[in-house]
């Protein structure tokens, strides 16, 4: 396989990562908007810091994700392994920022 083959499917495995994580925001968004007293503003609800970090734990969860689909000579560019990685993306995420609140807590 080509560097630069390689280099694209781990950035695209990545994008795809943080694809899946801002489905799990938009999701969260709307259950904290639901939740949210009418004069509370957005500012209030809103963690700028945490989607950061969020996303940047995605990024790394699709690259594993990619590496490890690579290593099995999976295609990553079909349809059923770019929506793995994505479901990657929103599970890994999920699971690792609960291990990390649990452990802070």
């Amino acid at each position: 396989m080509d560097v630069w083959t390689a280099l694209g499917k781990l950035l695209l495995a990545a994008l795809l990562g943080v694809t899946g994580q801002m489905v799990r925001v938009v999701v969260g968004l709307k259950k904290e908007n639901d939740q949210a007293t009418p004069n509370q503003p957005l500012k209030a609800r809103f963690n700028a810091q945490e989607l950061w970090t969020s996303l940047g734990i995605a990024v790394a969860v699709g690259a594993v994700a990619g590496i490890v689909s690579s290593i099995s000579t999976a295609d990553i560019t079909s349809t059923k392994a770019m929506l793995a990685l994505m479901g990657a993306g929103y599970s890994g995420t999920d699971f690792i920022e609960g291990i990390m609140t649990k452990a802070m807590s």
